[in-house]
């Protein structure tokens, strides 16, 4: 009950924040904006604060901005603005700890991770969690020094590594 209470505070904590903040374009809308933000806090476990919330008419979506704990960097998780599924997650900065679980039967983050790197070692440069759609499966992407990690998001099998 207490965790309950405890994210409703964040959750609600974080919409004011960025309903004020100079960063965001539009006040919450509902069902828009605050729904966004709160598959946003599940997806990283309310461990991140919102930086900035944005809706984009020019490529309809929506953005959000979640500087992760520590020095976890910035991730920006992208949702359909029609119908607010989620589009796309990518880590925006050089540090790479945290974990984020997109649901839906995909794999978490850091399992990902650790398969791209099983795969090709290195530093990773870049990733994001994407839908293709030339075969309307989602996948993990990682840049890792000059090679390229593509992981089938729903079982963690590679699908590609190109060098």
């Amino acid at each position: 009950m207490l965790k309950h209470i405890l994210f409703s505070l964040f959750l609600s904590g974080t919409i004011l924040l960025t309903a004020c903040s100079e960063n965001s374009t539009t006040a919450p809308i509902s069902g828009g904006q605050d729904d966004v933000v709160a598959k946003t806090s599940v997806m990283t476990k309310g461990s991140g604060s919102v930086v900035s919330t944005v809706k984009n008419d020019d490529t309809q979506h929506w953005e959000v901005r979640v500087d992760m704990p520590g020095d976890g960097g910035i991730v920006k998780f992208e949702y359909r603005l029609n119908s607010n599924e989620l589009r796309e997650v990518k880590g925006l900065s050089s540090s790479f700890e945290y974990e984020i679980e997109p649901g839906n039967g995909l794999i978490n983050y850091s399992n990902a991770k650790s398969i791209a790197l099983g795969a090709v070692s290195g530093n990773i440069i870049e990733w994001k969690l994407e839908k293709d759609e030339s075969d309307n499966n989602w996948q993990y992407r990682f840049e890792i020094g000059t090679s390229e990690v593509r992981i089938n998001a729903s079982n963690g099998n590679i699908i590609r590594v190109k060098n």
